[in-house]
């Protein structure tokens, strides 16, 4: 799937889920099921192992739509969120630092 269409769907979940916008895994979760992923018949291992064959868009993908479609609409941003979300980055940017 290219970048491009992952970032239509995204930005479609982002402004119909409120909840989708502070939490990856609900948008990630929102987004296959927009794509037409049966999530609730499908388990983990299944869906991993057929994931790149079935040109399943990747969770780093997804998440990286939501950093810049959320730098470019702001109001799509949740603010409690993104300040926890800077914090985890200042915390991770200490932590490679200091290896």
């Amino acid at each position: 799937m290219k970048v491009k269409n992952t970032e239509q769907y995204v930005l479609d979940v982002l402004k119909g889920n409120i909840k989708a916008r502070e939490d990856d895994f609900i948008l990630y979760g929102a987004v296959l099921k927009r794509l037409g992923y049966d999530l609730k018949n499908t388990n983990l291992h299944d869906f991993l192992a057929n994931a790149k064959r079935n040109n399943t868009p990747s969770f780093e993908t997804v998440t990286r739509a939501r950093r810049k479609l959320q730098e470019q609409l702001p109001e799509l941003k949740e603010n409690e969120i993104t300040i926890a979300r800077e914090e985890k980055t200042f915390e991770f940017k200490n932590y490679a630092k200091n290896r």
